[in-house]
């Protein structure tokens, strides 16, 4: 079957064949592997991170939940006991006073896969299939409990890591709970990959400081030139064509460092200029006004997504009190700040300062306002179905950031005068 455009290189949920590996990333992660520690892989929307887990890591030897902004812990630690195919019966909440407090939990009685005596396999005669007989007992636990779900798991045998994809969606009380949970896994010898969009080290830490030495940090980014540079020639020496220098050179230029951009930027520049598959002749494409139409395309496509996730954004301001509008006046400032000075954040004080130039009660906008706007800001994204999110606070290098870099591509090429004035100004109702 002839090789394919999409088969080498885009954004896609199968391993491209441009996948490249970094020392700094994929040796790190590889060796990390072999440990016994918890795996931390984070960094921007499309940086591959998805990649990276299914480059190193079968399907088979993980245990893979995507979670989600109304995944609580007992659902997520659910799907984790079904997967190690373990059975749920029964279930019931239960509520107990112990020393003046309430602890709530989730009680279930679980059927556990186990080979003791009397298990094996049942041979039948004059043939070779075999029938495995597996074993299960009854145990009753509390589904809310590290403890608890750690020694079922063991009992079951099976050496699987589990993966949760998407950590950033969850609330801050979610990670928060599973950040504690953490260090009682990694006693028990169970152990977490934890995949999600934000760029600063120790984010888990923050939640619980005993997670220090039982965790490996690993961040996909930075891309230099030359990773990209390896990822292009990897690509078109797979499909038997060659972009020249220039074209090349344009695609980093235009990507703010991100390797989707990149990759997608090189698969709509292979269409547009009639490469669908490899070719049987080897091809230079050079033609830089395609390239522009290429980006152009790519622009297009990334617009709708943008401008509505702007609008949510900003038509959030009627959820805050005070008639402050805050959601609406951080979108402001982004639009109207250099695209170079968002590519290192904005620092909060100088946030702070930006939004009262602009408002319309400047006086009026004290620094709990920011530190409520700044700290909310996940669960607002997350309320107002961005996804996935665009901006996060480093609560550390108190600083927001734009997590996506496709925003900055975005920006690059649109008026951002434009978006601003589609984008509803509160102010204008009262």
């Amino acid at each position: 079957m002839r090789l394919t455009v999409s088969q080498v290189f885009g954004v896609s949920k199968d391993m491209v064949l441009s996948y490249i590996e970094r020392d700094q990333v994929d040796a790190k992660f590889k060796e990390a592997l072999e440990g016994d520690k918890h795996i931390i892989v984070y960094g921007s929307s499309k940086q591959g991170k998805s990649a990276l887990r299914r480059k190193h890591l079968s399907e088979e030897k993980e245990i893979l939940i995507q979670c989600g902004p109304q995944h609580n812990t007992a659902d997520i630690y659910a799907s984790i006991l079904r997967q190690f195919e373990i059975l749920l019966e029964t279930s019931s909440s239960e509520k107990t006073i112990k020393a003046g407090e309430a602890n709530a939990g989730i009680k279930v009685k679980v059927k556990v896969p186990f080979l003791g005596e009397g298990d094996g396999s049942l041979g039948i005669k004059g043939s070779d299939a075999v029938e495995k007989v597996i074993n299960y007992k009854s145990i009753d636990i509390n589904l809310e409990l590290a403890q608890d779900i750690g020694e079922v798991i063991h009992i079951t045998k099976r050496d699987k890591v589990i993966v949760l994809e998407n950590f950033h969606y969850l609330s801050d009380e979610v990670q928060r709970k599973l950040a504690f949970d953490l260090r009682s896994f990694q006693e028990i010898g169970i152990r977490f990959i934890i995949l999600g969009i934000w760029r600063e080290r120790n984010r888990l830490n923050q939640f619980n400081g005993d997670l220090v030495d039982r965790i490996v940090e690993i961040p996909v980014e930075p891309w230099e030139d030359k990773d990209f540079d390896q990822v292009i020639n990897k690509g078109v020496n797979q499909l038997n064509i060659r972009f020249s220098d220039e074209v090349k050179r344009r695609i980093i230029e235009v990507s703010f460092g991100n390797i989707g951009i990149v990759q997608e930027i090189c698969k709509q520049f292979c269409i547009s200029s009639k490469v669908i598959g490899k070719t049987e002749n080897c091809l230079i494409l050079e033609d830089i006004e395609i390239l522009e139409e290429a980006i152009g395309i790519k622009v297009e496509s990334y617009t709708s997504r943008h401008l509505r996730a702007l609008e949510s954004i900003a038509d959030a301001s009627r959820l805050y009190e005070r008639g402050l509008f805050l959601p609406y006046y951080i979108v402001k400032v982004i639009l109207e700040t250099d695209i170079e000075d968002l590519k290192q954040g904005i620092q909060r004080q100088e946030l702070h300062s930006k939004i009262k130039d602009v408002h319309y009660r400047s006086e009026d906008v004290r620094p709990g306002d920011m530190t409520n706007l700044l700290h909310g800001l996940g669960v607002l994204q997350n309320k107002k179905s961005v996804v996935p999110p665009l901006f996060d606070y480093d609560i550390t290098n108190r600083r927001l950031r734009i997590i996506d870099s496709t925003l900055f591509f975005f920006l690059k090429f649109t008026d951002k005068q434009i978006i601003l004035d589609e984008i509803p100004n509160p102010t204008e109702y009262l």
